[in-house]
């Protein structure tokens, strides 16, 4: 089995930072009157800021599959990985843009990847870690080399106003205005490699452990029915149309909150578990990476954890909700992202990664260790200005032509050199061993057929213009 790394980690999230006074603004107001719950679900929370994929015209400025590959190629900006590279492709979202292809599919068809696997998870929060053991067990198993993995939502637009209107509805019932003010969008996406950076530090993930307690409780978070009151009932699909559907309610994002109380005693219980198995050595943990929709639910889980003698100290408890804002199935990738280039890992370092879901109950838990070198080290170099060489001939007519046209030639060719990733690397202090390696591959073939190019060019210059020639 092999040892498997997450080498880079890249974000996207739409557009600018959304604050708790201006949602409405893009969520609209429902029947044109401001919500009574808002200012007291956003005092739970403890969410300052986040950010929507739509304009306050309520219209979309990305697709989900955007946002996606966007944090696959910021990931991806920051590898020694090459895009044509990548083997394996996995995603994770609550709702893709289509219901038909796969997620992954959509994603896939917007990067520079060639032909490889594609494997596309749909639940809520979890999916993310779902696709991460995925491309996880394929790397340590020997099947993959390497792998990117996303975890993507865009659930700002199943909260629009003018959705709830056309229900002819005179208020918005608590389970689906709860989530009105808890969930946001954006993008987060991992490179996973069978090797650790040659420069800067790796995470090695160490083991990924995730369960599901859907036998054990009733739908929590869910869409596509009216309630969840009753698993043999009508879902949207069954509806003798859309609108059918869509009128009466089904279609609405809705939250039990009755039950979300369950959903953190079944993570604690499962953070146990791993501690009796001694895949967990509490005293180890250097940082706690929890995702957690609200603040509110920070202090029953240390509560619980404090009870079973399993604490972890408030000081290695590491989250962005607050300036992120609750992105789901993104929120472990948008963490870890942070953390990774914080500039607070030190080699050696152990960090837990706790993802529950209240979609129906699943936990989930990672273990990651900090490899490699450090970061703060690498060397970066400046891009120089982009400016044609001086030329000085004869002046004419034809040489002034001649020079005006070459002075843009050689600006749009330095200008797309800057563009072509190795270059991009190398001012980014990220060139590898094997990216120089690639470099130097037929470097020296290339001279010689650049140069007859440069020699049957210039002998057609005729003699009147023989400065330019020489």
């Amino acid at each position: 089995m092999k040892h498997v790394f997450i080498t880079s980690a890249g974000k996207f999230l739409p557009n600018n930072p959304i604050s708790n006074e201006e949602m409405e603004d893009y969520l609209g107001k429902i029947n044109n009157k401001p919500s009574r719950a808002k200012d007291r679900i956003l005092k739970q929370n403890g969410i300052i800021n986040r950010f929507y994929a739509m304009d306050k015209n309520q219209k979309s400025t990305h697709s989900n599959a955007q946002m996606a590959a966007n944090a696959i190629k910021n990931a991806l900006d920051k590898s020694n990985l090459r895009s044509k590279e990548v083997q394996l492709l996995c995603t994770g979202t609550t709702q893709a843009d289509l219901p038909v292809p796969g997620f992954a599919s959509m994603v896939h068809a917007l990067l520079d990847i060639p032909r490889c696997e594609v494997a596309s998870f749909q639940s809520v929060c979890a999916s993310g870690i779902m696709g991460l053991k995925d491309a996880y067990t394929q790397i340590k198993s020997n099947e993959k080399e390497n792998a990117v993995c996303v975890g993507s939502e865009f659930a700002s637009r199943l909260f629009k106003s003018s959705r709830f209107e056309a229900q002819d509805i005179k208020s918005l019932p608590f389970d689906a205005e709860f989530l009105r003010w808890m969930l946001s969008d954006g993008a987060g996406a991992f490179v996973l490699q069978d090797k650790p950076n040659t420069q800067g530090i790796s995470l090695k993930i160490d083991w990924v452990d995730l369960k599901s307690h859907a036998n054990e409780f009733p739908v929590c978070m869910y869409t596509g029915q009216v309630d969840n009151k009753s698993e043999n009932q009508t879902t949207w699909l069954d509806y003798s149309n859309y609108e059918e559907a869509s009128k009466i309610g089904a279609l609405n994002l809705k939250q039990d909150t009755r039950l979300l109380d369950h959903v953190i005693k079944a993570g604690v219980a499962h953070y146990f578990e791993l501690i009796d198995q001694q895949k967990i050595k509490k005293n180890n943990i250097n940082w706690l990476c929890c995702h957690y929709s609200s603040e509110v639910f920070k202090d029953p889980i240390k509560e619980l954890m404090k009870k079973g003698g399993g604490e972890i100290e408030d000081e290695k408890w590491f989250s962005n909700l607050s300036s992120k804002g609750n992105t789901g199935a993104a929120s472990i990738f948008i963490i870890l992202e942070e953390l990774l280039y914080s500039g607070k890992l030190k080699i050696g370092d152990t960090i837990l990664c706790m993802v529950p879901e209240s979609g129906r109950f699943i936990t989930s838990f990672m273990q990651l260790t900090v490899v490699g070198g450090d970061t703060q080290n690498k060397s970066t170099y400046s891009i120089r200005a982009v400016e044609p060489p001086e030329l000085i001939i004869k002046e004419s007519e034809t040489s002034e032509w001649l020079t005006r046209n070459l002075a843009q030639v050689w600006i749009d060719f330095e200008t797309s050199l800057l563009k072509v990733p190795i270059i991009e690397k190398i001012h980014a202090g990220n060139l590898s061993i094997s990216d120089y390696k690639l470099l130097l591959m037929d470097l020296r073939q290339q001279v010689i057929d650049g140069s007859q190019w440069i020699t049957r060019a210039s002998s057609n210059i005729d003699i009147e213009l023989f400065e330019l020639r020489s």
